[in-house]
């Protein structure tokens, strides 16, 4: 599956399957990819038929929601309302 830069870095992967992540490990991919965002809430849902990670944050003064992978794949970010 593919994997964003920023997931690869903070995990130190280089390639390969991954597991499910933390909360922890999932917060440390949004801020990475958006610095000084301020991550409010992290769930598990589905997507699509699959199960990833919501996350909704803030980031340059708009609200934000990331749909992420299990494996750190950012799939969808959008403005929250």
């Amino acid at each position: 599956m593919k994997k964003t830069a920023a997931a690869a870095m903070v995990l130190g992967l280089v390639a390969g399957p991954v597991s499910a992540l933390s909360k922890a490990e999932i917060k440390a991919i949004v801020e990475s990819e958006y610095p000084g965002a301020r991550v409010t809430e992290i769930e598990q849902e589905r997507y699509q038929g699959r199960k990833i990670w919501e996350v909704d944050f803030r980031h340059a003064g708009k609200k934000l929601e990331a749909i992420i992978g299990l494996d750190g794949e950012i799939i969808k970010v959008q403005t929250d309302d």
